[in-house]
């Protein structure tokens, strides 16, 4: 059987950029051929990879890298509350602020703001509620359809002048300030301003529905230093003197979340700008900002998102938005990076290829489609943590791509905490940052899990999902739930696939595999295997899916079978008029989430000898033992040795073959032992490791 790979198609197209640089008062353009560039690229990769044993440019993964940066800055920020009642849709907010005091020293975290907000009314109602930080925000006074309000708990609740009737239009503008303090999501220090919101900060910033469900469009005037460059969401509408101040004016004509909302800006600022003609229209030119400190160097960046771009938009859907980039903020950013709408936040230094490729990727999956809970954060990190091994595999070849799969693979089995992926408590109260943002779980398994759900339906109707998902137009722009994902999967497919995300993302942890086959010579002069597949996890207790089993023989015997696993114990027998010699269960290792072990060879009870079968890690102080005598039920006695052939454990009871047992190894040192079944007379080692 021929082994199915994916090759994506390279681009044959030579793109060119431009580059146009401001540092002060100097501009120059620069004029590259990008497949040129790419080949240059390509000869520094491979003198990489043979200097780092195939590792990718960025010493760090992108993934690693914002797992860990999150963690770290939102621990102080995850609110308990549930979601707020909502009577009305917020349509915009249209924020006005004045940041000029922040870049000057002492760099306050104060500053002066309106946000003037619109809203559709869903059902009658005559108040609104917002959410509101009483500790970072103080409301002075509304103004519009709001007559009244009351700031108590966090809440910010606004009466209105009269009772509101579904489909009516809201208005009502909000005058405050922000207290000199340090919040966690706006950021003053030594000339940066710059937010972090994920997951809800905003309320921290202005009074919002500070949920991923309710997108809104967003713009900003926002009052600087006329030393600043400030950057935010959507198009630079304009920048205005007014005295001593420079006013940016920054307008998103697309639904924004409000913890995807940002300012970054800076006095020391340089700006790269970067156009890249669109794929789908190269008359219609997409406008990138590079943000970035002196003495950093973004040029490799900047030349490898163009083709970055280019293949994002060609798997999924058309780039989203019309403008996009990327900015280093303050040193209060101590790692990774934050996928804000069309401007993504990376610490100070940080521009390596895999961060950019894994927040770029967010601008489909977390930006243009947001997870609609908490609950639904696999939507947007698992995502972008597999988009980066489409990547890998698309510029640097599939070896590499599986390469980044079994590294995130071996991430999650090794730091597994037990909990599944989506728990449906975390859309109504968000869970710590260490648990929304683990490593193992949200963004390792969760990239994992596509690799699976690709291996189960094939390369061609995973790419087909992933492009009518992206191109769904009831989820651009929007806010989805897995449920959403999963009815393009088996739209796609025409099956059902729910059993798989049950047991991948709503369920925890991964199948253990205690696997046995036997060969047998027919009296035809005819061979069989009979596989049996045998897991021994307990929760849960079952994983469906497609296995694939190779049998390897004499005179040229080499055939691979994929058949479906709908239960556990579940046997399959072949048959061959040549010798089987061997049979191996997952062989290119696809199943990538599993631990467990598989007979390998001709099995021992065919020449009269018992099998003994170990899983080689001990699960909660216990080896799981396998003993297979076939249809003799002797009794034999297990010992556990030493590698000087000491006896350490004595399990002194009797053990009857064909069932499995969990022997006690706690309190023995770690490492290497011998595990010895002693049955009528012939004894059977195998080579044990403890913990």
């Amino acid at each position: 059987m021929d082994q199915i790979t994916c090759v994506l198609g390279k681009y044959d197209a030579k793109y060119h950029w431009s580059a146009f640089r401001s540092i002060g008062e100097n501009y120059y353009f620069s004029i590259l051929n990008l497949s040129t560039m790419k080949f240059y690229l390509a000869l520094f990769f491979i003198l990489t990879i043979a200097y780092t044993t195939a590792q990718p440019v960025s010493p760090e993964r992108g993934s690693v890298m914002c797992s860990q940066g999150k963690s770290a800055r939102q621990l102080n920020r995850v609110s308990t509350m549930a979601p707020l009642p909502r009577p009305a849709n917020v349509l915009s907010y249209d924020l006005e602020a004045n940041f000029y005091h922040c870049f000057l020293p002492p760099y306050p975290n104060s500053f002066n703001a309106t946000v003037n907000s619109t809203l559709l009314t869903l059902s009658a109602t005559d108040s609104i509620q917002f959410n509101a930080s009483n500790s970072s925000l103080v409301v002075e006074a509304v103004w519009g359809d709001a007559v009244s309000f009351v700031h108590s708990a966090n809440i910010l609740t606004l009466y209105l002048d009269h009772t509101f009737q579904p489909g009516d239009t809201i208005d009502f503008t909000i005058r405050y300030h922000h207290n000199d303090i340090n919040d966690n999501a706006f950021y003053a220090s030594n000339g940066f301003v710059f937010t972090d919101f994920e997951p809800e900060g905003a309320r921290n910033w202005f009074p919002c529905y500070d949920s991923p469900d309710d997108k809104a469009l967003f713009s900003i005037k926002a009052g600087t230093p006329a030393t600043a460059k400030l950057g935010s969401n959507g198009i630079l509408a304009d920048s205005v003197m007014n005295g001593d101040t420079l006013v940016y004016h920054w307008v998103s004509d697309n639904n924004v979340a409000t913890y995807l909302m940002v300012v970054s800006a800076s006095v020391n600022y340089d700006l790269d700008i970067v156009y890249w003609p669109r794929t789908s229209n190269p008359n219609d030119s997409v406008e990138f900002r590079f943000y970035y400190q002196p003495n950093e160097n973004p040029g490799p960046t900047e030349a490898v998102m163009m083709d970055v771009a280019a293949f994002f938009s060609d798997i999924f859907c058309d780039h989203p938005f019309p403008k996009n980039g990327f900015a280093t903020v303050g040193s209060e950013f101590s790692w990774g990076g934050m996928e804000n709408q069309t401007l993504t936040s990376l610490c100070a230094g940080c521009w390596g290829e895999f961060l950019a490729v894994h927040e770029f990727s967010h601008q489909w999956f977390g930006d243009m489609i947001t997870c609609k809970t908490w609950a639904d954060i696999w939507l947007n990190e698992g995502f972008a943590t597999y988009s980066e091994s489409l990547w890998a595999e698309y510029a640097y070849g599939y070896n590499l791509y599986k390469q980044d799969v079994l590294s995130n693979a071996s991430a999650y089995l090794n730091g597994n905490p037990g909990w599944a992926i989506s728990n449906p408590e975390w859309a109504v109260t968000t869970p710590s940052s260490d648990v929304l943002f683990n490593y193992s779980v949200t963004y390792a398994k969760g990239a994992c899990i596509h690799h699976l759900l690709r291996y189960t339906v094939g390369d061609s109707l995973y790419f087909e999902v992933m492009k009518q998902y992206a191109q769904s137009p009831l989820l651009q722009y929007e806010s989805a739930e897995i449920a959403d994902f999963i009815d393009v999967v088996n739209n796609v497919t025409g099956e059902d696939y729910q059993w798989f995300f049950n047991q991948w993302v709503f369920e925890p942890n991964h199948p253990v595999y205690n696997n046995v086959y036997w060969i047998e010579q027919l009296p035809d002069q005819r061979w069989r295997v009979t596989f049996t597949v045998h897991q021994i996890q307990s929760i849960p207790d079952f994983f469906r899916m497609p296995i694939e089993l190779r049998i390897i023989g004499q005179d040229g015997l080499d055939t691979t079978f994929r058949v479906m696993n709908n239960e556990n114990n579940e046997s399959f027998v072949f048959e061959s008029d040549k010798k089987i010699t061997k049979l191996f269960f997952d062989f290119n290792n696809e199943i990538v989430l599993k631990q467990g072990t598989t007979i390998v060879g001709e099995s021992e009870t065919a020449s009269g000898k018992p099998v003994l079968d170990v899983v080689t890690t001990d699960i909660d102080g216990q080896l799981v033992v396998r003993i297979m005598t076939g249809d003799r039920a002797q009794a034999g006695r297990l010992t556990l040795l030493d590698l000087t052939g000491r006896v350490v454990r004595d399990f002194s009871s009797m053990y009857t073959g064909d069932n499995s047992y969990r022997l006690p190894v706690n309190g023995l040192s770690s490492g290497v032992y011998l595990l010895c079944f002693d049955w009528n007379g012939q004894p059977v080692t195998r080579k044990v490791f403890v913990k």
